[in-house]
């Protein structure tokens, strides 16, 4: 019996999990097209529709977005978007409008926030439709508020890199790799915090799953015994995190989102 579409999109979504590794094959543009077009049918906060997608066709500039990004080894990916907040083609707007508006470098945060909103849920979109059309694909969350890829794809003020989504012909086939429990997220009526029996629970959880993958070992050339509980540490730690977020705060403020 044939799977009804659904279903078969049900799968896709349960199917899916991160490619780091893909075939030279180049994509189709046709497919290209429909994957963005995908991206722009996603939820936007009062049809602002504030966010751009860039496409890095030029191979240099791939190269090097991807190098920034730490991601050198996938340079033979064959399609890379730069997933970008951007209120600055509404402001441009609505000057031609002359009207009144709260696009300004110490305002409109409202607006801004959503423009972030906004792309994420393009880029999920895009992410789907490109599983669905047989691709597999990976977000570089590297990309973030990074001002090497600001300064690469010369981004004005008023657009923000959020993420580097890239598409193509899968090379490895990993397993899908584990959540939390769906108990531990889902909340009824209001906020719970979780017991420590469930923090150990899923932390047991991950750590297993992961570790029988040797995906730390695979893919951040980390050694036998590096756990998922090492990982959320190490990405979290303050000396780590406080570099960060003087350079976040920097890119925020030079792109007028702070």
């Amino acid at each position: 019996m044939q799977k009804k579409p659904a279903q078969k999109l049900l799968e896709t979504i349960f199917k899916r999990k991160s490619i780091r590794k893909f075939r030279s094959k180049v994509v189709p543009e046709e497919h290209i097209q429909k994957i963005v077009e995908a991206g722009q049918r996603a939820p936007s906060a009062c049809n602002l529709q504030t966010y751009s997608i860039i496409w890095v066709k030029d191979e240099k500039i791939k190269e090097k977005i991807l190098d920034v990004c730490g991601a050198s080894g996938m340079k033979n990916v064959p399609v890379v978007f730069a997933i970008c907040a951007d209120f600055r083609r509404l402001h441009k707007t609505l000057d031609y409008l002359n009207a009144d508006h709260c696009l300004n470098q110490k305002e409109g945060y409202a607006i801004k926030l959503m423009s972030i909103i906004d792309a994420s849920l393009v880029a999920e979109n895009m992410t789907v439709a490109a599983e669905c059309l047989g691709y597999g694909s990976v977000f570089l969350g590297a990309a973030l508020a990074n001002k090497e890829v600001v300064s690469i794809l010369k981004l004005p003020e008023g657009v923000l890199p959020l993420t580097l989504l890239c598409i193509g012909y899968p090379d490895e086939q990993p397993p899908t790799r584990p959540r939390l429990p769906t108990s531990t997220i889902l909340h009824i009526n209001g906020y719970r915090d979780p017991s420590n029996e469930e923090i150990k629970k899923f932390l047991d959880c991950m750590d297993g799953a992961l570790e029988k993958e040797g995906y730390y070992q695979k893919y951040s050339n980390q050694k036998p015994g590096f756990r998922y509980s090492n990982h959320i540490q190490r990405k979290t730690a303050k000396k780590t995190m406080q570099k960060l977020d003087v350079e976040i705060k920097l890119i925020l403020e030079k792109q007028a989102f702070a």
